[in-house]
């Protein structure tokens, strides 16, 4: 299984770049993309592939799934809560990370247009506010998947943490001192 989990590894590490340029049309002036986490909807017989990026007013959602990709522009007043737990006894993916977004009230959600611009097929589709009706259907997770296990760095926690506390939405970490232990530990052996 290792070696199978390090080419997954590698295959989102490369896909970073892609839910970048899916996310990018999204921003809103200034905004841009800092921090970034990757996984999969399940750790096993996965479905989908997930990207959370940050910029300071918006977490982006970029999932791909055998038929197509979304983007989301999520602003952090429109989420709910949102939790991540860290798996001691997992080697591969260890953070598992939950969304809820309110599904009716602050901030305006936004996605990518279907299609193209007419006579523009390399230009984005420019990015639209979600109707009520989908943005109720995200919230229950219809569209695309809102949890899974993903691979996040200290520098992700922590630049979420301070974006959802400035933001007034709760977020719960559970398992951080666990995961600096166990990074601590593969440090130790890659030294030895």
């Amino acid at each position: 299984m290792p070696i199978l989990h390090t080419l997954k590894q590698t295959v989102l590490d490369l896909g970073r770049g892609e839910a970048k340029a899916k996310a990018k049309p999204l921003t809103v002036g200034d905004e841009s993309l800092d921090r970034s986490a990757a996984g999969l909807d399940s750790r096993l017989g996965e479905r989908a592939v997930m990207f959370w990026l940050m910029s300071d007013r918006a977490l982006f959602l970029v999932v791909g799934e055998d038929t197509m990709d979304h983007a989301f522009r999520i602003p952090y007043e429109a989420i709910a809560d949102m939790t991540l737990d860290f798996d001691e006894n997992a080697d591969f993916l260890p953070w598992y990370v939950r969304l809820s977004v309110h599904a009716v009230g602050p901030g305006s959600i936004t996605r990518l247009e279907s299609g193209n611009p007419p006579g523009q097929p390399l230009q984005s589709p420019p990015p639209v506010p979600l109707t009520d009706v989908e943005r109720g259907r995200l919230a229950r997770g219809e569209v695309v998947p809102l949890a899974g296990f993903v691979a996040c760095s200290p520098r992700f926690r922590g630049a979420l943490e301070r974006r959802m506390e400035l933001a007034g939405s709760p977020l719960t970490i559970t398992g951080a001192d666990a995961a600096e232990r166990s990074a601590r530990l593969g440090r130790r052996r890659e030294t030895s």
